[in-house]
Formats: C-alpha cells, structure tokens, sequence
C-alpha cells in the first residue's frame, strides 16, 4: 500500500515543479524585457533636453538700386543754408551734360564744396573729388540771370564735367559753352550766396514731386 502511495504522488510532484519552472522563467522573461526597454520616465527626460533646430539666418535683402531720373522730368536742388536754389535740366540740347551732372550729385560729389568765385555776374562751385571733361553741347538759350552752365578753361574746347556757375545777370561770352539749365526756384538765394558759402548737398528730385 505504501509503495502504491509513493507511485502516485509522483506526477503530482512532478507537474508541480513544472508549473514552479514556468513562473520563474516567465517573471525572468519580463524583467528581461523591462529591462531592454526604455522607461517612459527617460523617454520623457530625453524629450526635454532636444534642442528645436536653429532657422539659418536669412540674408539681408539687397538694396534696391534708386530709379534712374530722366534728365527732361528732373530738378536739381541746391541745398545750402541761406535757402535752396532749384533748376531744371535742357535735357534735349545737353543729354550728356545732364546725365553727368545728375550722376554725380546722386553720388554726393558737391556735398561740403564751396562756392569758390562769386562777382556781380555769377556764382561758381564744382566738386573736389572728380575731374572729368565733357564734350561742349552748344544751344541757342540766351544767358541771362538763372542760366545754369559748365565752366571749362579758356580756348577749351570741353567743358569741366564737374564744374558749374550760375548767372546773377545778363552775361556775354566770347566761346561756346553747355548751357546745362535754368534756375525755376530760389532766385533771392542766388543774390544773396557769398564766396566760401558751401553747398549742403545737391539732390535730385523728379519735376512733379513737391
């Protein structure tokens, strides 16, 4: 009886290690695997310290270029500090003359200049930092007080391209000269400039904008 007993006690203890085998197995299979992933708590610590992708600075926009003027729809403005004298172009008798004359007042060439020669006839000023010549654009308009034209050497036969005088009255000249434009604006301020008197600047302006 006894040894009967003993035989069938057996596979009972037999599928209860089996059955002890598979749970640890099982739990050391799921701490294996807890372990081979990551913890939400350090996916969310990793998410805090990414840094958000830096935009690469754009380039400032280039400068636009300023609209060129054209000559026979523009004014040139002669700052200075007892007032403004303004005068327009003879753009078709003086086309190139005119460009020039725009050109360098644009790029500032008669800021800070003096008026170097003053009488009773004229007003004289040029710039210091260029000296270009032109080739003398001759016309028919009578040089009389406000006349704008290009100074040039006697017996030349250019004109300084940098170098401009105002009549202050009716003149005579015995050569040919460009005869660049008339004063519209700021006849009192042309009597009234003396010799060393400087020019502010000179801006160029389109004939309709005020």
């Amino acid at each position: 009886m006894l040894k009967q007993k003993r035989v069938n006690q057996f596979p009972i203890a037999l599928v209860l290690i089996t059955c002890l085998s598979v749970i640890i197995l099982s739990g050391c299979s799921q701490q294996d695997k807890k372990a081979a992933e990551p913890s939400t708590e350090q996916s969310e610590n990793e998410q805090t310290v990414i840094k958000p992708v830096q935009e690469t600075e754009k380039p400032e926009p280039k400068a636009e270029a300023k609209p060129v003027i054209d000559p026979a729809n523009a004014i040139a403005v002669i700052e200075t500090a007892k007032g403004n004298i303004e005068f327009e172009f003879y753009a078709n008798d003086a086309p190139k003359t005119s460009k020039n004359f725009i050109l360098n007042a644009s790029l500032g060439y008669y800021s800070s200049e003096k008026f170097h020669e003053v009488d009773e006839l004229f007003i004289q000023a040029g710039s210091s930092i260029i000296a270009d010549t032109l080739p003398i654009e001759k016309s028919d308009h009578p040089l009389v007080k406000g006349t704008v034209l290009m100074a040039k050497e006697p017996g030349a036969s250019v004109s300084d391209g940098d170098e401009f005088f105002i009549c202050k009255d009716a003149i005579a000249l015995d050569e040919d000269y460009t005869t660049l434009g008339k004063v519209t604006k700021g006849l009192e301020v042309l009597d009234s400039i003396a010799k060393n008197d400087k020019i502010v600047n000179i801006t160029i302006r389109e004939r309709n904008t005020e």
